[in-house]
């Protein structure tokens, strides 16, 4: 798919922070508190990436922050294992907002409770999608979701710490990627610069495929979906990192499935709908394949229930599987008898 050209002469070199004054029209609600919190949370990933590209050890960590040593290892609200990457990141992003001059609704994190505030914004935080991959050196990210109470979601954005560090960005039905500028000398020294205007291809045929879950605890349907996506060349490309999994979808077509073996795994609310908010503005599709009261179940986005400061306390519970990418790749599941 062509990409566009003019939008990225007209904004190139553009730091984040004047793309949202450019970008981000006037009439938005609360316009400039949005602004800053979205770049807040931005810079507060700088540390992070750099923590990661160092390879800050557990043992390092332990001593910087006084953590005590326990026979007993530390598991989050969901009963799994958390790295002290996972509780750092969380501090580092959770202390930014709390800083800054923006009066917030909720701030949920999967690392803790929600926090409450008073304001009309709702925050919604995986300060490390994919933290596992962490000792490995695979591709982890930060996935974040803007909220307004009466709206809903109205922003998206995931930064991805890889070979370089970019960010993706969903406001207003568009989507831009930006990357962080580490030149040495550099006047733009630490901050994401405007790379393009993202477009997400839509293929019938040659697409990338990344199928989460285990094969042999599949529903009978999610089996012979993956069968007709072979037959249709969809080159399997899954990775184990959700948030990296879904930038290779955007970016060459195709399909991210988690399908339920035998549980739903993803959060709806941390992990799929941010994701998701970005791919419906790409043109792409999502669909809840299986929550834990019904594994058959199949549910567009458009019949979940927004995130308001009075439901947010249920935000854990929110698990289920999904397929999110191209628009004819996802609705190929609704062909299978």
């Amino acid at each position: 798919m062509k990409k566009s050209v003019v939008n990225k002469k007209n904004q190139e070199g553009l730091k984040l922070s004047k793309y949202l004054q450019k970008n981000v029209p006037k009439y938005f609600p609360r316009r400039g508190e949005l602004v800053e919190l979205i770049e807040t949370i931005a810079e507060a990933t700088i540390p992070i990436r750099g923590l990661l590209e160092r390879g800050i050890t557990s043992r390092e960590i332990n001593y910087r922050m006084h953590i005590t040593e326990s026979q007993e290892i530390a598991e989050n609200i969901y009963e799994e294992e958390q790295i002290h990457e996972d509780v750092l990141t969380h501090s580092i992003i959770m202390k930014a907002i709390q800083e800054a001059d923006v009066e917030y609704a909720y701030i949920a994190s999967e690392e803790a409770e929600p926090v409450l505030g008073n304001g009309k914004f709702g925050i919604t935080i995986d300060p490390v999608d994919g933290s596992s991959n962490v000792a490995v050196n695979r591709t982890v990210g930060t996935i974040v979701g803007i909220y307004d109470e009466q709206e809903g979601i109205i922003c998206a954005f995931y930064v991805l710490y890889g070979i370089f560090t970019n960010l993706i960005l969903s406001i207003n039905g568009k989507v831009a990627e930006f990357i962080l500028d580490t030149t040495p000398y550099s006047m733009t020294f630490y901050h994401f610069i405007f790379l393009e205007e993202i477009e997400m291809p839509n293929p019938k045929e040659g697409g990338i495929r990344c199928l989460g879950g285990d094969p042999k605890d599949w529903p009978e349907k999610c089996q012979k979906y993956k069968q007709n996506l072979i037959r249709k060349n969809f080159k399997d490309r899954y990775s184990g990192s959700f948030v990296g999994d879904f930038h290779a979808v955007i970016k060459y077509g195709g399909i991210y499935a988690y399908f339920p073996s035998p549980k739903p795994k993803l959060r709806l609310y941390y992990e799929w709908l941010p994701l998701a908010f970005i791919c419906k503005s790409l043109g792409g599709e999502f669909l809840i394949i299986g929550v834990e009261q019904d594994l058959d179940k199949v549910e567009k986005i458009e019949n979940v229930s927004t995130l308001t400061k009075e439901n947010v306390e249920k935000i854990h519970s929110s698990i289920c599987g999904g397929l999110i990418g191209s628009k004819y790749a996802v609705l190929l599941y609704n062909q299978i008898e």
